[in-house]
């Protein structure tokens, strides 16, 4: 009798890859356990289905799925999104229009903003419309094309839509900074954000510090964009430096 295939062990595979950027067949062998060829079995599926890379003895993550797990994006630094999102849920003013990207951080906003009533709620995520669907808020999706990557929608049909909607605060995410401002992976999301921008009368960025070190390739904004940066921690006097003395920002 075959024996049964161990997918808890695939998806403990994925994140080992994940998180070490570039592992070796008899590394994973000894991390887990098992015999070399079970492992290339295990390697083999992930393989064929665009999770992992396979080298000359090492092993990568598939830049594909590294973008595109949503979930997995969702996990990490999970304590400090919740920390952020509650912090931002203070700034969501009684009977307001309300913004929230595609982030996961955004995604745990919404679910704290599921419990008013009173709101507006505009976003361009396809996850968040499902967290929000048992709210009594008004929620409006700003649909075009889904960006797989994001679970996000993007494109003019979004762009028409931001422009006719007057925001009273929006919240926007990033992935790591420039000199100058925050930046992000996707130049179509890059368009969408600098619509929001312009669109709303007060913008806050929601940053844990893991990324204020990492540097995306599209920079959206400059710091003056924002009326308000929250993190969930106290700023060191060192990484207070890094941004400009007039950005406020909740980290307490």
């Amino acid at each position: 009798m075959a024996k049964p295939i161990n997918n808890e062990r695939r998806n403990n595979i994925v994140n080992y890859v994940i998180n070490n950027g570039s592992v070796t067949v008899i590394e994973l062998a000894e991390k887990f356990n098992v015999s070399t060829e079970t492992i290339r079995k295990d390697l083999a599926y992930l393989h064929e289905n665009n999770i992992l890379n396979k080298g000359h003895g090492t092993v990568t993550a598939a830049s594909s799925y590294l973008e595109n797990e949503f979930a997995l994006k969702e996990r990490e630094c999970l304590d400090a999104k919740i920390h952020i999102a509650q912090r931002a849920a203070t700034q969501v003013p009684q009977n307001g229009v309300v913004f929230l990207d595609s982030g996961t951080t955004a995604l745990q906003l919404a679910k704290i903003l599921n419990l008013r009533n009173d709101l507006i709620i505009v976003s361009n995520s396809a996850v968040i419309p499902q967290v929000l669907s048992t709210s009594t808020n008004q929620v409006l999706i700003a649909g075009g094309e889904l960006r797989k990557r994001s679970f996000s929608y993007v494109g003019n049909w979004v762009l028409q839509a931001i422009k006719q909607i007057k925001i009273d605060v929006a919240f926007l995410s990033c992935s790591g900074f420039h000199a100058d401002g925050p930046s992000i992976h996707s130049y179509r999301e890059l368009e969408i954000k600098q619509a929001v921008i312009t669109s709303a009368k007060k913008t806050i960025l929601m940053a844990n510090t893991d990324k204020f070190f990492t540097e995306s390739l599209y920079r959206y904004a400059s710091f003056s964009a924002f009326d308000l940066m929250i993190t969930e921690r106290k700023l060191t006097p060192e990484e207070r430096k890094h941004f400009p003395e007039l950005l406020t920002i909740m980290d307490y």
